[in-house]
């Protein structure tokens, strides 16, 4: 069994000293505040909030260099800042980690069944990748991150969460569109089924599941990415070894943008591929073309990414048959077939002559 001074070593997180209670009731408040004002779909109470964040225990502690900042410790329900941050900075982290506190779900033994949408089962967890970008998410929307396009790993993406999980956030981000954001914040502070039976409802079953696997082979990658640069920063390696470790980088950082465009891909057939064959009318076409449009404003890209563009277009074609098939069999007049055709190709022609633009979105 895990204490908490193992855990603690495990992280590679030594404490300094503790946080005095006026400074974590300063926090508490803050938190609290934030948190009932931006987030009324989930009937927090601020009271409430801020006594519960204020019995928290919180640290001063060295962290590797490749940590976010803060770190909330399910076995003492403790945060752990890394020394150095301003006051300011560790109010807007402390979010995503009393979060994380509000989330737990734990036996009579005080063992962690559940943190969120992560589940704990004979030792291992499933969904964490999924609970961390959520998490994420709704911290950023809280504190009201700069909206902007990053690139990492060779992706370019919109991001609202530029310095923590990017990644995985843009592509949680991508999956909320499709179920709905307000259950996705619910179901991650209550740590609730909700979310993931509208997920599977979006994508079907296996396709959720697969989905949930290659974000948690992201997450994981980016830790394998950050202990191997911290390798590099802080042991003297020889030729050989410095090496084999920067290799090992680039080879993780390839893999990552390989696994980012086929889980992205996979979202998006999995949704729209169903989707479409429920389309029975001319208005429900056009919801369907708006919407399958607005989702070009989510993804990531790259200079030799074009699966999404080509996708647009074959399912321009394939919405375009079905209304022929539709005036044809049914007589429908709602708009007349030839200016919807012409329409219809005229966006084939807008959206391959920018095939390699990226586009910005305002998501508030």
């Amino acid at each position: 069994m895990n204490t908490v001074e193992t855990e603690l070593k495990q992280n590679d997180i030594t404490v300094i000293c503790p946080i005095d209670q006026n400074s974590i009731n300063a926090i508490a408040s803050y938190v609290a505040n934030t948190m009932v004002t931006k987030f009324p779909n989930l009937r927090l109470n601020f009271n409430v909030v801020a006594s519960n964040i204020s019995k928290m225990p919180m640290y001063i502690a060295d962290m590797p260099q490749s940590a976010t900042g803060a770190c909330f410790l399910y076995l003492n329900s403790s945060i752990y800042f890394k020394k150095g941050l301003s006051f300011e900075k560790m109010k807007k982290l402390a979010i995503h980690e009393c979060i994380h506190y509000f989330q737990q779900i734990k036996d009579k033994n005080g063992n962690l069944k559940r943190l969120g949408l992560c589940g704990y089962a004979r030792g291992r967890a499933y969904g964490n990748a999924l609970n961390e970008a959520a998490v994420q998410m709704m911290a950023a929307y809280a504190t009201n991150e700069k909206h902007e396009n990053v690139t990492y790993f060779g992706v370019t993406f919109p991001s609202d969460s530029p310095n923590y999980y990017p990644i995985i956030c843009n592509l949680m981000k991508q999956v909320g569109y499709l179920t709905g954001f307000p259950v996705l914040f619910e179901s991650t502070f209550y740590s609730n089924d909700m979310f993931f039976k509208k997920f599977k409802e979006a994508v079907g079953d296996n396709k959720a599941f697969s989905i949930q696997s290659k974000l948690e082979k992201i997450l994981n990658l980016e830790a394998k990415i950050g202990q191997l640069n911290n390798k590099i920063r802080t042991q003297d390696l020889n030729h050989r070894k410095f090496k084999n470790a920067t290799n090992a980088v680039e080879k993780c950082k390839k893999e990552i943008k390989n696994t980012f465009f086929a889980t992205q891909n996979l979202i998006i057939t999995s949704f729209f591929d169903a989707r479409i064959k429920k389309v029975q009318s001319a208005s429900e076409i056009e919801d369907y073309r708006k919407y399958l449009y607005s989702f070009s404003n989510l993804i990531g890209r790259s200079e030799d990414y074009t699966f999404f563009n080509d996708y647009y277009i074959q399912k321009m074609a394939e919405i375009d048959s079905k209304y022929e098939a539709m005036t044809e069999n049914k007589g429908l007049q709602v708009i007349e077939t030839s200016k919807f055709k012409t329409f219809i190709h005229a966006l084939k022609k807008l959206f391959t002559a920018n095939a390699n633009e990226y586009e910005k979105i305002d998501n508030k």
